[in-house]
């Protein structure tokens, strides 16, 4: 489906003026991303051990790739590799991940995740999943469709 502002920016208009016309929209967008900034810090709030949403962000990075170098984990975080070694140091004395020295060049250094980290991330998953079931039995089972095929375009839209 063709969108009259989209064919804007194709034509060679700014990112400015698409998003202009699209205020709404993107209000809309930025407050649901409030909804799931709070959603993702209760599920944390009083976890053991406490962890920020960085370092969350960091253990699903983990999860996911199973493991990775700090200068990895670093560049996927968006920081610089000394902010990525001192959060490895936090989350190894929360004995969320551990952390290897590769044996052939000691300066680089593996970390991945530990059991207890998978642990918190399935919990944390679980606790979502429950308040965003909570938040959505109060939107009509139609309405519930669109906005789960409009969240999968904004995802898809994301990883390109």
């Amino acid at each position: 489906m063709e969108h009259p502002s989209l064919d804007r920016f194709a034509e060679g208009s700014s990112a400015v003026d698409v998003l202009a016309g699209q205020a709404e929209i993107v209000d809309a967008v930025l407050a649901a991303s409030r909804v799931f900034v709070a959603v993702a810090s209760e599920a944390l709030a009083g976890s053991s051990p406490d962890v920020t949403i960085p370092q969350f962000r960091a253990l699903v990075l983990l999860e996911a790739r199973k493991a990775m170098t700090i200068a990895e984990l670093a560049e996927a975080l968006g920081v610089v590799p000394s902010t990525a070694t001192r959060m490895c140091d936090r989350l190894v004395a929360k004995r969320l991940v551990t952390r290897a020295t590769d044996r052939t060049n000691r300066r680089q250094v593996t970390v991945s995740l530990r059991p207890e980290g998978r642990a918190l991330i399935a919990e944390s998953t679980r606790r979502r999943k429950e308040r965003i079931s909570e938040l959505l039995t109060s939107i009509p089972p139609q309405d519930q469709v669109e906005l789960a095929a409009a969240l999968r375009l904004l995802v898809q839209a994301a990883a390109r």
